[in-house]
């Protein structure tokens, strides 16, 4: 518990820094400094985004969600590459924009194929559809991991579900429909790159259980259904 408030801690600190030095820099840009190199203050901010991006998936040991950040990190910052390794001011795009966003897809895919953790029940698609069906009684810490399939997913023996289990989806280029029992409360986590996630809002009430749902999405399409 104290390790978890501690990093909460950690992570109001990190955004409040991040959020004052925004601020700053646009208040330099307003005062029209001249950062240099291409430098301006939207670039910084969108630097330090992705940055923060990529230290919240470092944190969180989430290795293979780094790549798609770093490359808008190398995107946001391309014209200042360029000017360093010395090309014109009138050549200053070192790569097309959609092969670097479509080469980190491929690597972030690819990783995640190779290096998947595997915890609890797992399921995995790949360039098909498949249904999968988790028992109610063994829901503690289950994985749907999908790469550019399709995956409907379903709970059996929901009454035998104690409560205070987990639900991990790491969605690549494919659909997710994870489908639950109307009257349990999902608590979730969403980590999403240029992909779609749904979740239908659920009006306060007295719910029989709660189930705490990580999503990991990147170009993917995931959606929680109740029944």
């Amino acid at each position: 518990m104290r390790s978890s408030v501690r990093t909460k801690i950690s992570n109001r600190i990190f955004w409040g820094v991040v959020l004052i030095g925004a601020a700053a820099l646009l208040i330099l840009n307003g005062l029209g400094v001249d950062l240099g190199y291409g430098v301006n203050v939207w670039r910084i901010i969108g630097g330090v985004l992705c940055l923060a991006c990529i230290v919240d998936r470092v944190a969180e040991r989430r290795f293979t969600d780094i790549v798609i950040p770093l490359a808008f990190l190398f995107l946001i910052f391309e014209p200042t590459i360029a000017h360093a390794i010395g090309r014109p001011d009138d050549d200053l795009n070192l790569i097309s924009t959609w092969t670097v966003i479509l080469a980190a897809l491929l690597l972030t895919v690819g990783l995640k194929v190779i290096f998947r953790e595997k915890s609890g029940i797992v399921t995995s698609g790949k360039l098909g559809s498949s249904s999968v069906y988790f028992d109610g009684a063994d829901l503690s810490d289950a994985e749907i991991c999908d790469n550019m399939g399709t995956v409907q997913a379903y709970v059996t023996n929901p009454e035998a579900y104690e409560g205070n289990g987990k639900i991990t989806i790491s969605d690549n280029m494919g659909s997710v429909k994870l489908h639950l029992p109307s009257n349990w409360n999902v608590v979730a986590n969403c980590h999403d790159n240029m992909g779609r996630v749904t979740i239908p809002e659920q009006k306060g009430g007295v719910y029989d259980r709660t189930l705490r749902i990580d999503i990991y999405d990147n170009m993917g399409g995931i959606e929680v259904i109740f029944e």
